[in-house]
Order: structure tokens, then sequence, then C-alpha cells
């Protein structure tokens, strides 16, 4: 008998190793291609001194990419299927359109909704997405396994994870420099897909191109948010508090600002005036918050937690409510709702 099972086992065994050297061949595969793009993810988060993007936020865009990268595969795919023999034309120009709107579109809407107000965390939010978005692509190209040697696969895998983080980020920070730019920002993302689509760079340039590109961008982007954090904090500071002293110690009324509101009780009922002049106050005072926080983090400190602030913009939300639409029209330009002021009190709100 044990003859006879020594030819049956053999094959057996041999099949399982090879299975086992297989598997742990696309495992190195995977992490030479997507591992330094989280490290370079993780040095980006490290470097934000403000702490403006958390862990979960960060989690969520490569979530969103991701999920990108999974309907973009299905979608071209199909198209590639139903082209015939334009599929080099969607390959160089279908794909890469499609694939930066998709990988794009969490890190527009973040910005969109003030949920990111620096180009330095939407930058971080766009790596982040097109870490996710690589992560997919690398794992649905691992079947390049057998034709590919290992040092080919460490270029095109790194090299293409990073170009996706890098032209994600690009999007995020254009916009969130200039809501205008999204247009440019989309085309020049598409056109730096295309351009490593058609393979216009030898694999070892185009990885090279990228590996010292983005560092430089990055170092520049980090260089004017901070410059823009730090003026635009130290003058909404300032303003804020200079503003909370006057309504403190009844000087408010007699600024400008505050003949304005003395004025509005001709139109406007008393008591409607006077939840305005609550609302601008309760505003001023969470924002100079926001901002005493974000000087915490900075100096490595975590700001602890506050127990009132669900009361105070539960508050806020009642006071909106009281003096109704014409009310807040008539307080907007009183109150700090620019876009980066919407985003400290999401900031502040969410705790996330």
């Amino acid at each position: 008998m044990e003859p006879a099972v020594v030819p049956i086992l053999g094959p057996t065994i041999l099949r399982q190793r090879g299975r086992e050297v297989k598997a742990e061949a696309y495992a190195v595969r995977l992490a030479l291609g997507v591992v330094p793009v989280f490290a370079f993810l993780w040095a980006l988060a490290l470097l934000d001194t403000y702490k403006l993007v958390s862990f979960r936020r960060i989690l969520r865009a490569v979530t969103w990419g991701s999920i990108a990268g999974c309907l973009c595969y299905f979608l071209n795919t199909a198209v590639f299927r139903a082209a015939g023999p334009w599929s080099s034309w969607h390959a160089s120009l279908g794909a890469p359109i499609l694939e930066e709107v998709a990988k794009a579109a969490y890190v527009i809407w973040l910005v969109r909704t003030a949920q990111v107000g620096f180009m330095v965390d939407a930058a971080i939010c766009g790596v982040a997405a097109g870490a996710g978005f690589a992560l997919v692509e690398n794992v649905g190209d691992l079947n390049l396994l057998g034709s590919t040697t290992l040092a080919v696969w460490t270029l095109r895998g790194f090299g293409t994870a990073m170009m996706h983080g890098g032209t994600t980020a690009i999007v995020g920070v254009l916009v969130a420099n200039r809501t205008a730019a999204l247009v440019p920002g989309l085309l020049l993302a598409i056109s730096i897909h295309a351009a490593w689509n058609m393979a216009l760079l030898t694999p070892l340039e185009a990885s090279i191109t990228v590996l010292l590109g983005l560092p430089l961008l990055f170092m520049f982007i980090f260089v004017r948010s901070e410059k823009s954090l730090r003026k635009w904090m130290g003058e909404k500071f300032d303003q804020d508090m200079e503003v909370l002293n006057m309504i403190s110690t009844g000087r408010f009324l007699e600024t400008n600002a505050g003949r304005y509101l003395r004025r509005l009780r001709d139109v406007l009922p008393p008591h409607i005036v006077g939840d305005m002049l609550c609302l601008l106050q309760l505003t001023l005072r969470l924002s100079v918050r926001a901002k005493g926080d974000m000087i915490l983090r900075e100096a490595g400190f975590e700001p602890e937690a506050d127990p009132s602030l669900d009361a105070e913009f539960r508050e806020m939300k009642f006071l909106e409510k009281s003096i109704g639409l014409a009310g807040r029209r008539a307080l907007d330009p009183l109150l700090p709702a620019g876009s980066r002021d919407l985003w400290e009190m999401r900031r502040l709100s969410d705790r996330d």
C-alpha cells in the first residue's frame, strides 16, 4: 500500500508548496506596491502639526478610494470588453478621466462642505483616497505575477500607487486653495494619469519622477499651508477676542457693527435682535475655542473634552431657528461665516 500512496501524495505536496510559494510572492508584490504609500501617508500625518486630519477621516478617505477602485475596475472591464479595437483609447484617456473623477469626488465633497479648510488637510485626504484606490488596483493586477520580475513589479506597483495618491492630492490642494480651480485641477490630474498610462517614460524614469516630485510638492504645500494657517489664526483670534471683549464691556453697541444691530430694531422685534446678539457672542466664543484647541495640538497637547460643547451647539441651533432666515441673513455680515470659519466649527462639533 505504501508505494501506491507515494505517487499520489508527491504531486499533492508539490502543488501545496507551489501554492504557498505563489501566495508568498503575491504578498511580497502587494506589500511593495502599497505599503510605501501608506508609510508616506503616515509621514504626512506626522508633519501635520495642527492635527487637522484625524485618523478616522484618513480611514474614511482610504475606504472611499477602495470603493472607487472597485467601481472603476468593473466599469473599465465592461468598457474594455465592449470597445474592442478602441480599448487602447479608453486605457489612455477614458480610464484616467473615470478614475480621477471617482477618486477626487470624496475630497471635493470634503472641501465643499467645509470639512477641510487648508491645503495640507486636503492633500492628506487626497493621498489617502489614492492609496485606497491603488490598493484595489494592485490587488487586481497581481495576475502579472507570472510575467514580471520582482524589480519590474516594484517599479510598477509602487510608482502607480504614488501616482494615484499624488494626482488626487493635487486636485484637493487646488480646490482647497481656490474653489474655481476644480476643473483645472481635474484636467491636470487626468493629464498626469494619461501620460503615465501612455508610458511616455520608462517605468524607472516615471517612478523616479514621482519619488522626487511628490516630496517636493508636499514640502511646498506644507510650508505654504502652515504659513496661511498661522496668519489666519492670528488675525481671526485677535479680531474675535476684541469683539467678545467689546460685547462683554458694553462697548460693542458703539461700534459700526453695534449701530447696525440697533438699526435692525426698527424692522425686527426687540427679542429677535437680542437673540441675534446672543448668537453672535456664542459663535465668536466657539470660534476662539476652536483656535485655542489648534494651538494646543501644535504644542503637542490634546485638548480636554468639554461636556458643555454639546449644549452650546444646541443653543446655537435654537438661536438660529429663533431669529429665522431673515434674521440670519441680516446677521451674516457680522458672523464669522467664511469657509474656514465653518470648517473650524465642524472640527469643534464633530471631534473626529
